[in-house]
């Protein structure tokens, strides 16, 4: 499935116009044979053999170049097919690369086959790249290639992590407050039901659905700078950082909290109402072992299916959080990395070109393996807490 989603979203981004592959610069700067140039070495063409890029033979126009539909008239380069470029694509995904005592890349390797080198360094027992200083060391790393316009040069996956991390010290402390709030609160109500506390979290679950996100966000920043004196903005500079990441949480626990109340409030009812929940009441257990023996445990079953999910997208980010507090973390990079125009601060009259293909594709790949792997871990966590409930097998089981 992961493989089919990167595929799909690698078809389609390959269907964009060549120009998406050159910064502003590069567009203005090269010449039509160093665009192709550039072209051939991202490896979406590649040189015609027959006339080796001139495209000419013996003063006349190649006859392969002109009898090849993915020829560009005139030019000797030939468009590579969809299908060979996402063969790199899984080709390259490992690479090698070198790095000194510091831990800094020392030198800038073009993506390789790992196969063909740990074959020869097999066989030879010889480096591939030559010989290295002892304090240089090879590791392999996952590649995705490099940003082409956001982080110029910069590998994707290292972009990715560094944004990644702020995303998650943010969305973890986030799920920690609307997990636990959620759920005593939830079960409270489901206690109290049809009471004064009852009564007022469904006021709560229905102002924090109803209201619009940036309302309420803008209401907690004034309140938590005015009467507790948080930071309205992330700085991981500051003496500590730690409070400036406590407006974000809080925001983006909100609407988790909210979806928490409302479903264990739920399934603790449903389960209340059950056969067996009366029938231990007569046995003579107590209200309290009852709602925390059994009914608790049933009615979080539902809940921890989507608990890895939800742990794992913590690393995704918020669009909206992130892009309020001036989070750099990964929340804004995909709509970010997909706005085709942006405006220059210096001349708010110019539009530049921001498609960044390489780190979509990276982006997309990432959401892509959360999710899965997200959906996966939750039914096996369903099976840890309840014996009943199979992976596998027929009938009504999972």
């Amino acid at each position: 499935m992961i493989l089919l989603v990167v595929c799909v979203v690698f078809g389609l981004l390959r269907l964009m116009p060549s120009d998406y592959f050159f910064t502003e610069d590069e567009l203005i700067k090269f010449t039509e044979t160093q665009k192709y140039a550039k072209l051939e070495r991202l490896g979406l063409m590649q040189i015609c053999p027959t006339c080796e890029g001139t495209g000419l033979v013996n003063g006349e126009a190649c006859p392969a170049c002109r009898e090849n539909e993915l020829a560009v008239k005139g030019t000797g380069y030939t468009n590579r097919s969809v299908l060979a470029q996402l063969g790199d694509f899984f080709r390259d995904m490992l690479q090698v690369r070198v790095f000194n005592d510091k831990g800094k890349e020392v030198k800038s390797i073009e993506p390789m086959n790992l196969f063909s080198y740990l074959s020869k360094k097999l066989k030879t027992g010889e480096n591939p790249f030559g010989q290295l200083k002892e304090t240089y060391h090879t590791k392999v790393k996952f590649n995705l290639g490099k940003s082409i316009r956001l982080e110029k040069n910069q590998y994707v996956t290292e972009v990715i992590a560094k944004k990644m991390t702020v995303s998650m010290k943010i969305g973890l402390l986030s799920l920690a407050i609307s997990l636990v709030l959620g759920v005593v609160l939830g079960v409270l109500q489901a206690i109290y039901k049809d009471k004064l506390f009852d009564h007022i979290g469904t006021a709560y679950t229905v102002i924090a659905n109803a209201v619009p996100r940036l309302v309420i966000y803008t209401i907690i920043m004034i309140a938590g700078a005015t009467f507790f004196k948080l930071p309205m903005r992330y700085d991981a500079t500051a003496p500590k950082p730690w409070l400036t990441m406590v407006l974000p949480a809080v925001c983006l626990s909100v609407a988790s909290t909210a979806n928490y109340m409302i479903w264990t409030r739920r399934y603790m009812v449903d389960e209340l109402n059950k056969d067996y929940i009366r029938l231990a009441k007569l046995k003579g257990l107590s209200d309290r072992k009852v709602m925390f023996r059994h009914v608790l445990k049933n009615a979080f079953v539902p809940l921890a299916q989507y608990l890895p999910y939800s742990i794992l997208l913590t690393v995704g980010g918020s669009l909206l959080v992130e892009t309020f507090f001036a989070v750099p973390g990964m929340g804004p990079e995909l709509t970010t990395a997909i706005s085709r125009y942006d405006l220059n601060l210096v001349e708010l009259t110019t539009a530049i070109s921001r498609y960044d293909l390489n780190l979509v594709q990276g982006i997309v790949l990432l959401y892509a393996t959360m999710g899965i792997f997200g959906v996966f871990l939750g039914d096996l966590l369903m099976t840890l807490i309840d014996p009943r409930i199979k992976l596998t097998g027929k009938g009504d089981v999972r």
